[in-house]
């Protein structure tokens, strides 16, 4: 650890942790070549996931007072070392992203109205709504499809439609100030995590959609507005995240309980769902389950720490790579790549850290741990700056894609980013889902290419005005 007491190392690196992450979002925000939020909402996720280590800072917190996790055998000092190591990945992904922003010959790059066909972001925007609206009430009808191996990434990435469809919308509203208006847009998005709840009361990946949607509000608003403004907003909604969070965790097993139940009806379940929601309260540091619910879910830290600490006794165990070759070639389909290894779970998180992770339920484990159990520290520095470095070099192109009207190239690369903002996956399973949604951009941009790209567009146009 970098100091001898576990609380000062876990209240330096968080706040390490948020400056970088302030830092970057003023970066890219202000950046002369552009950004669409891509890096705020990857950062902004990964940062959330580590938030809960604050609670190791609040006088008479004692975590072994919970039965749950005083199962799982960590100490403060477990999470001060975890955290040391998933904040030096941290820092080294803002590096990233930052050395990605300088990369090649500089130039600025900002939207111009006078050259941007109102009726063709119009066109795009509703032909992409309907899109991904299909495919997103076609998941929630029928979930099973997800589950069947290869087809089940392609089908489930084919949801990150919609909340693409949405980024279209805030574009023409913020760019050409025409279309749904904010509230609209926000309704819209908070329908997505209503609608997993409903269905199947989970929901990790709708807030993984919110936060890319948000992020994606606040980089070009920020852009037009102000960083300061945009730092507001990005604060008031983090509390309003960690309140949602939070409190809904404290009362999810009752409403999973209606929700799973195979015979409840919708009534059921939004009564249910109402019944959860009264028992909400404002967050507070005297509320001893709610800091429970946040250690235990919201800080990755201590499984991070866990590993380290068993590796210290046990060297020999690194996976040297192995997890990161199966998710750099998880696009290898499993009836063609039969040995291909299954990676993540309760399986791979008790050979890391020694805790017997029930087989029911599923425990994320983060890129920092992965990488850790791979190469050790060193590992965690070089390929958090890769993967941050792609995720800004996706976020360029976007950028640079939707400024000059090709969205047949943006659709790919959006859905793409969006499915890279998994702060609890495995490599395998981020980078399955990560060319499953390229595919599935790239067909859809291809069917609709005449309504994506303003090329094509304003030829059609020219061609109907001639007749």
């Amino acid at each position: 650890m970098l100091f001898e007491s576990p609380e000062t190392t876990i209240a330096f690196w968080l706040a390490a942790g948020v400056l970088a992450f302030v830092g970057t979002m003023v970066h890219c925000i202000k950046s002369p070549k552009g950004t669409l939020g891509f890096p705020i909402a990857f950062m902004f996720a990964l940062l959330i996931m580590h938030i809960g280590a604050v609670v190791h800072l609040f006088p008479g917190y004692f975590h072994q007072s919970n039965p749950f996790l005083f199962s799982i055998g960590y100490t403060r000092i477990s999470v001060a070392k975890g955290l040391q190591v998933s904040m030096i990945g941290y820092l080294a992904m803002a590096v990233g992203i930052y050395l990605t922003s300088y990369f090649r010959q500089p130039y600025r790059l900002e939207f111009d109205r006078s050259h941007y066909p109102a009726r063709f972001l119009r066109i795009a925007e509703r032909s992409m709504l309907m899109v991904g609206g299909i495919f997103f009430v076609a998941i929630l009808v029928a979930p099973g499809l997800t589950a069947v191996p290869s087809l089940g990434a392609v089908v489930f990435s084919s949801r990150s439609l919609l909340p693409v469809a949405i980024c279209f919308a805030l574009l023409r509203r913020v760019w050409l100030g025409e279309g749904m208006r904010l509230w609209q847009i926000g309704v819209l998005t908070a329908a997505i995590p209503l609608a997993n709840l409903l269905g199947n009361a989970i929901l990790a990946e709708s807030l993984a959609t919110v936060i890319f949607i948000s992020c994606f509000w606040l980089a070009i608003i920020g852009r037009r507005l102000g960083v300061s403004r945009a730092l507001l907003a990005l604060a008031l909604g983090s509390y309003a995240f960690l309140f949602l969070s939070i409190n809904y965790l404290l009362v999810r097993g009752e409403f999973r309980e209606i929700v799973w139940e195979p015979t409840s009806t919708l009534n059921e379940r939004v009564d249910a769902l109402g019944s959860a929601l009264a028992k909400f309260t404002p967050l507070s540091s005297d509320d001893e389950d709610q800091l429970f619910a946040l250690d235990a879910r919201l800080n990755q830290s201590l499984f991070t720490g866990m590993a380290v600490e068993k590796l210290e006794y046990q060297p020999d165990t690194y996976e040297n790579g192995s997890t990161l070759v199966a998710g750099v070639f998880s696009f290898v389909p499993r009836i063609i790549w039969t040995t291909k290894p299954v990676r993540g779970g309760s399986e791979f998180l008790t050979k890391h850290t020694g805790y017997e992770a029930s087989n029911e339920t599923t425990y994320g484990i983060g890129p920092f741990f992965e990488y850790y159990v791979n190469f050790g520290l060193w590992g965690v520095i070089f390929f958090s700056m890769l993967f941050a470095a792609l995720v800004r070099w996706i976020d360029l192109r976007c950028y640079r894609a939707m400024v000059i009207g090709r969205m047949t190239e943006a659709v790919p690369l959006a859905v793409g980013a969006l499915a890279l903002v998994q702060p609890l996956s495995t490599m395998s399973s981020v980078f399955s889902s990560f060319y499953a949604s390229i595919i599935i951009g790239f067909i859809i941009a291809k069917m609709l290419e005449r309504y994506l790209d303003i090329r094509n567009f304003a030829e059609a146009q020219a061609k109907t005005a001639k007749i």
